[in-house]
């Protein structure tokens, strides 16, 4: 009995250090936990949106002031591609030319580019503002093939300026925003701006004002008789 005493103490006395690395290494662990990151406010504007933008506005005020002017914009001929689609219904909206309301999404996107620091009110905006931007020129591009049956080259340039501000906003979403769940987040603002598109194609289908939707087929045709003959109207009033 006294042999076997002797012989189990040296293994109690074993275990008791493996415990205590245990119990070290448990703390160590718990030490490494991640820390909840933390959003620094931007230092410096975001040049890459602020530049993009900065050129779309050049464009866009360029095309707004040609038609403001009654000037022809350049490479935009008299029955010319570009010409058919600026003279089209979708050429304006609300009374203003559509380029107008370009501009003003691009000056949006600007101020948000150059001012606005808080990196997650940053993204947010600027997220929103360029996904209904791409979206409307996305359902002007497929009205002008599919419905005009003419593409504007200037249209697929704003296309393509819009297209790349998105994209780079995409790829700096910032990391540790509060309570914030990316695919939620992606699909409501994609239905908000389905929603507001939706609306426009509305308007452009004379829903909210006739005057804004298709001409009539039967005006059209004796205006154009009536152009092709020479008519002139002689009119008195007393």
């Amino acid at each position: 009995m006294s042999k076997n005493t002797k012989r189990q103490r040296p293994s109690t006395a074993k275990a008791a250090p493996r415990q205590e690395t245990s119990t070290h290494e448990g703390s160590v662990k718990q030490g490494k936990k991640k820390r909840p990151l933390i959003v620094k406010k931007r230092k410096h504007p975001n040049w890459p949106v602020t530049a993009l933008a900065g050129g779309g506005m050049m464009l866009t005020l360029y095309l707004t002031l040609t038609v403001w002017f009654g000037e022809v914009p350049l490479y935009c001929a008299q029955g010319s591609p570009c010409d058919i689609v600026q003279q089209s219904r979708w050429g304006t909206f609300l009374g203003m030319p559509t380029a107008f309301w370009g501009f003003l999404t691009y000056a949006a996107l600007a101020f948000i580019g150059f001012k606005v620091r808080s990196p997650e009110r940053h993204w947010k905006a600027a997220w929103i503002v360029s996904l209904v931007g791409v979206g409307y020129s996305i359902y002007l591009t497929l009205v002008s093939h599919f419905v005009i049956d003419a593409l504007c080259p200037y249209c697929l340039v704003s296309l393509s300026i819009m297209m790349a501000i998105c994209g780079v906003i995409m790829t700096q979403r910032p990391e540790g925003m509060k309570d914030f769940k990316l695919r939620p987040w992606v699909t409501q603002t994609v239905v908000a701006a389905l929603i507001i598109i939706g609306g426009m194609h509305l308007h452009y289908s004379g829903v909210f004002n006739p005057a804004a939707g298709p001409e009539d087929p039967y005006l059209k045709g004796l205006a154009t008789h009536l152009a092709q003959e020479g008519a002139v109207f002689y009119g008195t009033f007393w």
